[in-house]
């Protein structure tokens, strides 16, 4: 029996258990070294970083020169993707395209993270590029193990139940780094603390021990996943000529500037997970200390969001038997649309009303995280069904660029309009009635509620020109098993 029969065979094969949850477990080491950077690497620069250590500039353009290394440093990064997917689509090595890179960029990527938050004897504007230039770093070697990551969800299988199945198992599992690290950051930082550490050592102690344990989860990968989707052994094109399918895929490109649009959406998460829980409901619970308030409500504000993702990852596979997914992206967008509103005007006095109204406001994410995923490897399958190119490494670099445009456009956008309403990060907040203005923080809170809801109702505009359905999209993948079948029986006949 030829190989490529044997690939072919394999295709159709179901993924044991075992893998999808070692592939899983590789996503939540993931997202557990991620949220460092998309949670609490905005708040270590403003109020921990450069707090003392640069005196040439006010605390209002620290926050503003905060927001241009993130932008600049995560655009560099999301335009990078591109290429990485280049790379990646060329890769051919006895351990396949996309595992070599599961085993040899997690060890660099700790070493760059823990650069990251060391604290360094610089002061000023050295200290300024020093951050901007380790950060610019950190983002390149990320981009190297999330993208093969992402495109193994294409290549472990061609049957889209068991993708599916992978995607959603992956979305719960992975998200779990990330409720972790937010939940636990700074209980973790506060036993340092407890133990005499200093304030910025603490940070970078308690980062390293979540770094740590995300490595490992992301080694064991590569030593529990296998790629079985045929290789094709076509000439690769460029990376010009690659970007043209994408443009030419309608349903990848309204699922690109949707997930573009996200980046509105989740400016209110930045704020709400650091700044809200620091400042906001410091005027509630007066008598708490930063620390006690950010390690009592980070888990609860994280958690509650979680448990709504979860939710709506777990009922993803069952409604999308029944439902297209187009249909359930743009209803559940809404129910988050009307719940940010809501919140709003409920206002945070009451925490309780507040906390469900978050549950409601973060339900839509599970959902959408799991089938704009889907939709990519669905856009693959189109892509290959009219070129004759498969071309995974390019279309998922676009899966990792949206997460990290919205990344640097939420947290820029945040921090913009933090210093533009003085936000001040040299203040204590341990000091009695040391706050931030009143200004400062109807901002915040209109981020977490108002701007949340406004990218809600941007996200789902290109939906609705969304038509690609499920029908089509059966019809595509038995058109390209009969050739994959015809190709491997002419291969056998030459051999």
């Amino acid at each position: 029996m030829s190989e490529n029969n044997a690939l072919t065979r394999s295709t159709v094969q179901p993924l044991k258990l075992k893998e999808r949850i070692s592939y899983s477990l590789t996503n939540t080491g993931q997202t557990m070294i991620y949220a460092l950077f998309t949670n609490f690497l905005m708040m270590y620069m403003t109020d921990y970083m450069f707090k003392g250590r640069i005196t040439i500039y006010s605390p209002q353009q620290i926050t503003s020169i905060t927001a241009l290394i993130i932008l600049v440093a995560r655009m560099f990064d999301a335009f990078n993707d591109p290429i990485m997917g280049q790379i990646l689509d060329r890769t051919h090595t006895r351990w396949g395209k996309c595992r070599p890179y599961m085993l040899f960029t997690p060890i660099p990527l700790a070493i760059i993270t823990a650069l990251v938050f060391i604290p360094m004897p610089l002061k000023d504007n050295a200290l300024i590029a020093y951050a901007a230039i380790i950060y610019i770093i950190f983002t390149m070697v990320y981009t190297a193990n999330d993208i093969p990551f992402w495109s193994m969800s294409a290549v472990m299988t061609n049957n889209e139940k068991d993708r599916v199945k992978v995607v959603t198992l992956t979305r719960i599992i992975g998200g779990l780094g990330s409720a972790i690290c937010i939940g636990l950051f700074w209980t973790v930082k506060g036993f340092f603390e407890k133990i005499n550490v200093s304030d910025n050592t603490s940070f970078f102690l308690a980062a390293m021990v979540f770094t740590l344990f995300g490595t490992g989860l992301m080694l064991q990968g590569f030593f529990n996943t296998k790629e079985r989707a045929p290789v094709s052994k076509e000439k690769k094109e460029n990376i010009i000529a690659n970007l043209a399918y994408i443009f030419k895929c309608k349903p990848l490109l309204i699922n690109l500037i949707s997930g573009m649009l996200v980046s509105i959406m989740t400016v209110g998460t930045v704020a709400l997970t650091t700044y809200f829980v620091k400042w906001n409901l410091k005027t509630i619970f007066p008598d708490m200390s930063s620390t006690k308030l950010l390690s009592v409500f980070t888990p609860i504000v994280g958690f509650l969001p979680a448990i709504a993702t979860l939710g709506g990852l777990l009922f993803a596979p069952i409604l999308l038997k029944k439902y297209e997914k187009r249909t359930l992206l743009i209803f559940f967008t809404a129910i988050g649309l009307c719940a940010n509103i809501i919140s709003y005007f409920v206002g945070y006095a009451n925490i309780y009303l507040f906390l469900i109204g978050r549950f409601f406001a973060f339900l839509p994410m599970g959902i959408w995280s799991s089938i704009t995923t889907i939709m990519i490897g669905d856009s693959v399958d189109l892509i290959e069904y009219k070129t004759g190119r498969r071309i995974e490494g390019t279309c998922f670099s676009l899966l990792t660029f949206i997460g990290k445009f919205q990344n640097g456009v939420n947290a820029s956008i945040a921090l913009a309009v933090l210093g533009y309403f003085g936000y001040n990060g040299h203040l204590d907040p341990e000091a009695a009635g040391v706050n931030q203005s009143p200004k400062t923080l109807s901002a915040i809170f209109i981020m977490v509620t108002l701007v949340a809801a406004l990218g809600y109702l941007l996200m789902i505009i290109p939906f609705l020109f969304y038509k690609f359905n499920k029908k089509q999209h059966q019809e595509i993948l038995e058109v390209l098993e009969i050739r994959r079948r015809e190709a491997a029986e002419k291969e056998a006949a030459v051999g």
